[in-house]
């Protein structure tokens, strides 16, 4: 454990009885296989969890049981499947967990190139098609704007594909995405409402694994679930 650092996950509650529970340095690398990696997931759901190969693509896999659709190629999962634990592992990316009252769960791992694509967009998609109506969302803990520096032809690119609000400058004032702002617009978009938002630079804090900062293979996870 690193000093100063929270010895437990963040928690939130969304609507139907789910929850949602995201990690940092304190809980461990929640990357790869092993009885570790596995007994450290367990320690923040005690459940059989969905984790994806994420190829920061659009594809939604639907999980049919605990457990189901890990491996597949995929960046975000839907179930309604009680006792399902979806999670996305990140060190930079915007890990969104989404729920309704009808029980239906969603989790998208959404970078730029998949908040570009559409991918929250279709994650909450998927969700209707399985009866959820009003659809709530948290986002964790990801990079923000002052330390996500952008190329100035690829920020006017996403602002035309997801908003100007994604518009940005960072701690040295030059062109950045907003990153957060870009998933509410999409969550608006979708017609989602974001009840909560872990509001924490990933590359700035020294409680969670940042990709930009030193490229580490190392991961955090969120998960969301329903018993």
């Amino acid at each position: 454990m690193v000093a100063g650092v929270a010895s437990h996950p963040a928690e939130w509650a969304l609507a139907g009885g789910v929850r949602v529970r995201s990690t940092g340095w304190a809980q461990g690398d929640l990357a790869g296989t092993g009885p570790t990696v596995e007994a450290r997931r367990r320690a923040v759901a005690d459940l059989r969890w969905t984790v994806l190969k994420q190829v920061h693509g659009t594809r939604v896999a639907l999980v049919e049981s605990p457990g189901g659709a890990t491996g597949e190629e995929a960046d975000a999962a839907v179930t309604v499947s009680t006792g399902a634990a979806l999670a996305v592992l990140t060190a930079d990316c915007a890990p969104v967990a989404l729920a309704s009252p009808e029980g239906v769960l969603g989790i998208a791992h959404a970078g730029w190139r998949g908040l570009r694509a559409g991918l929250i967009e279709s994650t909450v998609q998927a969700m209707r098609r399985l009866r959820a109506t009003r659809v709530e969302a948290v986002l964790g803990p990801c990079i923000h704007r002052c330390c996500y520096t952008f190329g100035e032809e690829d920020l006017a690119d996403m602002a035309v594909r997801v908003g100007p609000q994604v518009r940005a400058r960072d701690s040295s004032g030059r062109p950045a995405l907003d990153l957060p702002a870009g998933v509410k617009s999409a969550l608006h978009a979708a017609g989602a409402t974001l009840v909560d938002d872990a509001s924490v630079c990933t590359c700035c804090s020294a409680e969670y694994w940042s990709w930009r900062s030193d490229r580490t293979p190392r991961r955090q996870a969120t998960v969301v679930w329903r018993r």
